[in-house]
């Protein structure tokens, strides 16, 4: 019974690392990764690093950033920008 077990476990982690492979090589996918290597992505990373404790404000620079690095590396490819609402920061 333990063999069936450990039979549908590795047929599970071998079929989701199938589908997880299949969406990498789109263009947003491409530019989700490239979107870490921005330098204005990397000086966030780096100060959020250096905090102690948990910044609001760091933390929205940072997602923001990284939203703007993935929309121009879509832009620079030719791929419509997907729409949506601009985040607003509440004080």
């Amino acid at each position: 019974m333990r063999r069936y077990g450990v039979l549908a476990l590795v047929l599970a982690v071998a079929g989701c690392g199938w589908f997880a492979g299949n969406g990498g090589n789109t263009p947003e996918a491409q530019c989700q990764r490239q979107a870490y290597d921005d330098p204005a992505v990397k000086k966030l990373t780096v100060q959020g690093l250096n905090q102690a404790g948990v910044d609001p404000d760091a933390d929205f620079a940072y997602t923001k950033a990284l939203h703007d690095a993935t929309d121009r590396c879509l832009q620079q490819k030719g791929v419509q920008v997907r729409g949506g609402v601009e985040p607003v920061r509440t004080q």
